[in-house]
C-alpha cells in the first residue's frame, strides 16, 4: 500500500513533525496514472535540496510521481483541503490541532474577501 511506503520514507526523516497524504491516494481512488500528494511540516520551510530529496525518495518507494507541499508555506484554500480530506501519517494530535488552528485563523482573515468577491459576482450576474 502506497500510504505505508510513504510513511516509512517520511519516518526516516526525524525533522518532519507533521505529514499528510491527500488526494486520490488518501481517498483510495488512485488510478495507475495517479500521482502521490504529500504535505509535510518541518521546523523551518523546506529548502530546494531537501524537497528534491524527499520527492525522489517518495517516487522511488511508490513508483509514482510526487507532489510535495510544504505546510510551513502553503496557503488557503489548499491547506483546508489537506486538513479536511487528507490522512495524517506523521505527527501527534497537538501538531494537528495547531495546524487546524492556523487554518481557522487564516479562513477568518480570508472569508471577508471571498464574500466580497461572491457578492460582486452576484451583482454582476444580476445586471
Amino acid at each position: 500500500m502506497a500510504i505505508q511506503q510513504i510513511q516509512t520514507v517520511l519516518a526516516s526523516h526525524p525533522d518532519i513533525r507533521l505529514a499528510y497524504v491527500f488526494g486520490s491516494v488518501a481517498q483510495g481512488r488512485e488510478t495507475p496514472d495517479s500521482d502521490v500528494d504529500v504535505a509535510v511540516q518541518m521546523s523551518k520551510p523546506l529548502d530546494s535540496a531537501l524537497r528534491m530529496q524527499l520527492i525522489e525518495e517518495l517516487a522511488l518507494a511508490t513508483g509514482r510521481p510526487v507532489d510535495l507541499v510544504d505546510l510551513q508555506t502553503v496557503g488557503e484554500p489548499l491547506l483546508g483541503q489537506i486538513l479536511k480530506h487528507g490522512r495524517q501519517i506523521i505527527g501527534d494530535q497537538a501538531a494537528h490541532v495547531a495546524m487546524m488552528s492556523r487554518h481557522v485563523y487564516a479562513m477568518e482573515d480570508f472569508m471577508p474577501y471571498v464574500n466580497r468577491m461572491l457578492s460582486t459576482a452576484l451583482r454582476w450576474k444580476i445586471q
